[in-house]
Formats: structure tokens, sequence, C-alpha cells
């Protein structure tokens, strides 16, 4: 320790001859019989008179004493009382005082044996901190000491130190006590008072030299006063409340099956680096484990005592247990530690994921449920509008068995329940099969069930070239098989039947599949038309219903339409092949081919299934494939035309295409 002040005042007080030292490495000099370091012979300073020792432990978070072990030791040997300093290197963030202090604490236990004396916080350097900051460091040092510890520390700092870096706060002075460097110009001074730094009324130790003297150590040391008697030197030694005791965490107290739990945490004892006992009772029952697992989050919290202080232990819990307690098993002084209770087992747990229309008259309701207590697949009783019914929760959810891996994944619920028409409030119970804990809730939904009459959209009317397009969807709520749709306009019906595919649909509502849309095609003059489209009731009760009326222009002369696919030149002549529609009948219709003003008559009827889709309504036969004679004229006046002839008023033969060859 270094020299703070030189001070001169009145007279020591008569009961200040208890005297000690304080040693760091600097007192173990290599010498010739001792190169890595002369030991002190501690019965030597005893004799000379001196009743206590202060020995330097630790530095920041990686600096250790060599000697600190050997020296605390040889001086309780010797008799004396004997404490431990640490020499704090302040910095931001000031979360690093907590640091240092588990540092310090790893190093010298709690400090708890019959002679100890409080840990010292040794103040000296300001790290470049404001003076608030300096002292809120100091605070959390000595507040967390204290709480490893059980017992307040001492402060180590001098009087000018105190008031220029550190600012003379006051309330540390309240709760911890001084130990005060203040050299006289005479150390043997009888006439001499040091001054005392700002919060404290007087000091507890006073190091009033650093040139002492004393049999048993090789070369200078510090020297220190005792304000007080030896009872009360003795009456600030020695353990009690909290000294010494382990502190830890219960982390997790998880059921691995019906009858184990996995009980895990952490558990230090102040008083050593090494792994302690951990006891676990289930209901009273108790079990023994050693917390030696490494958990680096403990030893980067607590630096100096290593990261080999977890606990992870599989426990069995009888039928019916409730509780599981934990305990650290103290080492040395302090007593055992309880460190948390949890509940064990309980009610059933789930959720209800999913209630939907299954169908007409028919509702899908599906989750899981487990029984913390049992392996076995729980009942679930699901209530529809209040009427009840049990299933089991045993289909395979492997999501839920990646949540609970002790667990087999046997503990879904997906069935299908009758319900009636209209708004149906559906609710699910998890039923608790073993052990403590009673029935669980999962959940209500509502649902709105289709009834009665059928329903549906009119989605498309559009007018093309002598017809009108109408196509949407439809389902009667009382069956899932398609149901009929007529279209009326133009003065003409027609009948469909919705059974096409409609995937929106069939995600709509579920339980009546993807097959209920339509589409067709009306023959109509140009003009202004009205058309509608009617759902027809075909199951139950209801009857049929409108879907919608639009309000359609149909442009054109009416006349014949299609295209020329191929002209391809063969040995024979010319293969032509296309498809031609009359908009006014769905019958085939002639195709007249002409060939350098030659003419030939081919019929549309061939099937062309793509033409039938594309012109609902007017069927698949209007493709024509054929083959024309050809007389060539010169090079490049070769030409091939198609025409359309009309069957059905009103319109006029169209020309479909031309190539040159």
């Amino acid at each position: 320790m270094v020299v703070v002040a030189i001070v001169g005042g009145a007279a020591i007080p008569a009961a200040a001859q208890l005297t000690g030292v304080d040693v760091a490495s600097w007192q173990h000099p290599p010498t010739d019989q001792h190169p890595n370091g002369a030991p002190i012979n501690w019965s030597q300073v005893r004799n000379a008179g001196h009743s206590f020792a202060f020995v330097k432990a630790t530095e920041g978070t990686t600096y250790r004493n060599p000697f600190y072990t050997t020296d605390f030791a040889g001086a309780a040997a010797a008799g004396l009382y004997r404490g431990a300093y640490h020499y704090a290197r302040p910095k931001l963030p000031l979360s690093s005082a907590v640091d240092q202090a588990r540092y310090f604490v790893s190093a010298t236990g709690s400090l708890s044996g019959a002679r100890d004396l409080p840990a010292v916080l040794d103040l000296e350097e300001s790290g470049g901190l404001s003076k608030g900051d300096l002292a809120q460091w100091a605070r959390i040092w000595l507040a967390e000491v204290e709480r490893l510890t059980g017992r307040a520390p001492i402060v180590y700092t001098g009087y000018y130190f105190w008031r220029d870096a550190v600012g003379n706060p006051t309330d540390i002075g309240a709760k911890y006590r001084l130990w005060l460097p203040s050299y006289p110009l005479n150390p043997d001074s009888t006439t001499f008072t040091p001054l005392v730094p700002s919060g404290w009324a007087t000091w507890t130790f006073w190091q009033y030299t650093s040139t002492g003297s004393v049999p048993g150590i090789v070369g200078n040391v510090d020297l220190n006063r005792f304000c007080c008697s030896l009872a009360n030197l003795t009456g600030l030694a020695g353990g009690g409340g909290s000294a010494g005791n382990p502190f830890g965490s219960v982390d997790a107290v998880a059921m691995e099956g019906p009858n184990s739990a996995r009980v895990s945490g952490w558990a230090i004892d102040p008083d050593t680096t090494d792994p302690i006992s951990v006891h676990v009772y289930v209901d009273g029952q108790g079990h023994s484990t050693t917390a030696s697992k490494t958990r680096n989050d403990v030893g980067v919290a607590y630096r100096g005592f290593g990261p080999d202080h977890g606990y992870s232990t599989t426990v069995p819990v009888p039928d019916g247990a409730r509780q599981v307690c934990v305990y650290a098993i103290n080492t040395g002084p302090g007593g055992n530690v309880g460190l948390g209770c949890r509940n064990l087992g309980g009610s059933p747990v789930g959720n209800l994921d999913a209630v939907r229309s299954a169908g007409p008259g028919q509702v899908r309701v599906a989750g899981w449920a487990l029984d913390p207590n049992t392996v076995s697949s729980p009942d679930v009783h699901i209530y529809v509008n209040g009427v009840g019914t049990a299933v089991t929760a045993s289909k395979a959810r492997s999501d839920v068995q990646s949540a609970f891996p002790w667990w087999s994944a046997n503990h879904g619920f997906d069935v299908v329940l009758p319900a009636g028409g209209g708004r149906q409030q559906v609710c699910a119970y998890a039923i608790n099969k073993a052990g403590p804990g009673g029935n669980t809730y999962l959940g209500c939904r509502t649902v709105v069930l289709p009834t009665g009459d059928p329903f549906g959209s009119l989605d498309v009317v559009r007018g093309g070239n002598g017809r009108i397009d109408v196509s949407g969807w439809a389902i009667d709520p009382d069956t899932a098989a398609p149901i009929p749709v007529h279209v009326y306009g133009a003065g003409t019906g027609l009948a469909l039947t919705a059974d096409r595919g409609r995937s929106d649909v069939g995600r709509a509502f579920p339980g009546y599949g993807n097959n209920h849309g339509f589409r067709g095609s009306i023959p109509a003059e140009a003009g202004v038309h009205s058309v509608c489209a009617y759902a027809i009731n075909a199951s139950g009760s209801g009857s049929n219903r409108l879907l919608g009326c639009r309000t359609v222009t149909v442009t054109g002369s009416g006349s014949p339409f299609g295209s020329l696919d191929l002209v391809s030149e063969v040995p024979s002549g010319l293969r032509v092949a296309g498809w031609a529609i009359d908009p006014n009948t769905s019958a085939s219709i002639p195709v007249h081919v002409y060939v350098n003003g030659q003419g030939y008559v081919l019929t549309a009827d061939r099937q062309r299934a793509d033409v039938g889709q594309a012109y609902p309504g007017f069927g698949n036969a209007h493709g024509y494939d054929g083959l024309v004679p050809v007389t060539p004229g010169p090079p490049g006046t070769n030409q091939m035309c198609v025409f359309a002839i009309d069957v059905a008023p009103p319109g006029a033969n169209a020309l479909i295409g031309c190539r040159t060859f």
C-alpha cells in the first residue's frame, strides 16, 4: 500500500495498543536460500507482540498473490487474527466491480473463521472514473462482497484520495469501517492523530508506517494499529449470520415422463472453488448430486470460481408427488441453504387448434393434449352446443413430441362430429388421467355451418361473338355432391352441373371438396341481354337460390369464327387443319378451302377438347383436318385460304385465314 497522508494532531488513544502487519508479495523477496521468495516466519511475528495481519489476496480480475494461501494459513497457525484485502482496479462499466468482488471471494472464501477479519477493499486508484462513478463502483463492490460473505467489508482509503478522487460521500462511512493510511514523521509519536475522511467519525485500523521492521519478515513492512481492545478485535472477527453459506439457483424442474423429473441449476460455496453437493427432495424423498457440470455463464458471472458448478440430474417422481426442493450443501463455515422449490406435474396441458366445417351437418375439431403425470394418451371431452363427446388424444403429432420429447408423439386429436346448421359453439377439455391436477380447459371456438338453401356465386358473365359465357360456383349445404345450375338469358335456358374443380371454394368450405364450379356458353344475337343463374336445391330442406343476374352486350354479327392452325405440304397436296364454330348453333359446320382459286369442302366435326374447354356449351366436335390437291402455279403466286360457312342466321361466311406456299 502507498503513503496517503502525513499529518499531525492530538495524542494517540491509549486503547490503540494492538498492532499488526499487512503483507503482499513484496514481503517475499528472493534470497540465496529461497530464490522463489523468502517465507514469513509468522511465529516470530506473533512473538514480536503483534495481534493481527492482513494479506493481499487479489488485484483486478487477473492477479492472485501467489503467497496468499500460505501467509493466510500461517498467520492463523501462529495465533494471529487475519484478514484479506483486494487491490481495486476501478473501470467502466460499473459492473466490473461485481466481477472483481466475485474474483476476490473466489480466492479468499467467506472469511468466516473464528479469527477471520472482514474483507477489505483497498481503494487507491480512480481508474479515470469520475467522483460519482468511483463512489458507485465502491458501493457495488462492497455490497457484492457483503452478499457473498455475510459480513460488511472494511474500506482502506486515505483522507485526500477520498476527498479529491471519490468526492467525500458520507453514506459509505455510515455502513463500512475504515482502515486509514496516514504516516506521521515519527511513527512512534504519541501526539499524532490522523485526519479522518468525510463520513467516518474515526478509524478502526490505522496504517501508520510502510517502513516497519518485524522479526520473521524480510525487509520493510506496513505496520498498523487497531482502534480498540482485544475483546473488540475478537468481536470483529469470526463468522455469523450467513457467512460462509453456499448460494446458487434452481433453474428448471421439468417432467421427463410420468415418474421422473430433471432438476437443473448451479451452486457455489464461497469457501471453496471445488464443486459442492446438492440435495434434491421430492415430497421429502432425498437424492444427492454434485454441482460439477460446466456452466460457462456461472464461470463468467463468478470470476475465479471457475465454470464447473452446474447440476443437472434426473430424480424419480412417485405417483401423486407434488413438489421438488433443492438444497446447496455447505462446505466449511456456514450452513446448508435452500435454493428453492418447484411444483411438479399437475393438470394436463394442450390446445384446441382448429374448429371448422367438415361438410353438411358436421364440424371438424383438432388439437392436442397430454397429462404430465403419464405417457398415456389422455381423454378429451368435446362439447358442440353443449352436447358432449369423449375422444382420445392418440393421433401422431410430431410437433408436440418436439416440444415435449420425453412423451410420445401420440397426443393429438382430430375428429369430425355431428352438428346442426348455423352458429355452433365448440369447447374442449383435457381430462386429468393420473396424479395431481384437474381437468384443463383447452378453449372454445365458434363456427357457422351452412344450412337450408343452396348458395354460391355468379362470378363471370361475358359477351362474345354471338354467345354469352358464364361461370361461378354453387353448393347445397345438405350435400357434398355437385348440384345443378340453371342459366337463363337471350331467350334460352342452359342446364349446367357445378362439378368443375374450384380449389378456392374447397378451401373456403372444407368438407365439401373442390368440385363445385360451373362454366358454359349461351348462343345469343348481337345486342344487350340479361343473364341470370340459379343454384338448384338438390337435397334436404330449402329451395332454389338465385346466384345473381348480369346485363351483358353481345358484339359481332353472329358470323362463324375459328382458326387455321396448320398448313403442311405433303406429296399428294396440302394438309389443312384447324377449327370453326358458328355461334348460332352447336352443330358442326362446313369449311371451304380454296387453293389457287380451286375450291374443296371439309367439315369441322373432328374432336377438339381444347376448343370445347375454351367454348363450353358448343361441345368438342368443331375441328377440321384434311388433304386437298394442288395445281401449282408460278413460284410466289400459290395461295390457300379457308372460310367458315355460316349455317344458322344471322351471319355470313367468314375468312379464317390464308397462307402462301
